[in-house]
């Protein structure tokens, strides 16, 4: 047997080829319709700011808001429990950590218990990124959100952009750069 009738042929290769950029390109479209559907109330979302300040675990007060029209505010609603944010977290903190962003990052952790225990889990994480300790989920409940993570960027005193779910650095980024571009 000669070695050509054991090699497939170039269309059948590329066939395959085809349909796995098919494949790709639909599961990209079906993320998207997911991600819309899931946050087709986000945008409808209006926080209240009746009680513009918040003191995180370390007692700094935080006005998001009023600090929204000097730089985007990144506000980032996770948990110690939620599979998820152990991707998303170490990104916001990265992004929390560079000096070249003109992006003040506030963080809410959503039940996952008192500041103590806050403390340690951000110490085991090494994680640095101001955190608004929501234990009872009172402000999340104000704010009609119900699950983490959710981000939101907040300009001029405006919501700007919400997404719920695991995002991707890439996918954050582009994010920030459309607020910034608004």
């Amino acid at each position: 047997m000669s070695s050509d009738t054991n090699r497939k042929p170039r269309h059948t290769r590329w066939r395959w080829i085809q349909s796995i950029i098919i494949l790709i390109i639909m599961a990209m479209i079906a993320g998207s319709a997911l991600e819309a559907w899931r946050n087709r109330n986000l945008d409808k979302m209006q926080i209240s700011t009746s009680q513009p300040t918040y003191t995180t675990i370390d007692n700094q007060k935080v006005d998001i808001f009023r600090d929204s029209y000097d730089q985007t505010v990144l506000v980032y609603i996770w948990a110690t429990w939620c599979g998820s944010c152990k991707v998303v977290s170490p990104v916001i903190n990265w992004l929390n950590n560079q000096q070249w962003t003109d992006l003040k990052i506030v963080t809410i952790a959503m039940q996952s218990g008192d500041d103590r225990r806050l403390h340690a889990y951000l110490n085991t994480k090494g994680y640095n990124f101001p955190v608004v300790n929501d234990n009872t989920r009172a402000l999340t409940r104000q704010w009609k959100l119900s699950r983490a993570p959710t981000i939101l960027l907040i300009k001029n005193g405006k919501i700007q952009s919400t997404t719920a779910g695991l995002v991707t650095p890439p996918g954050l980024f582009a994010r920030l750069a459309w607020v910034d571009l608004k």
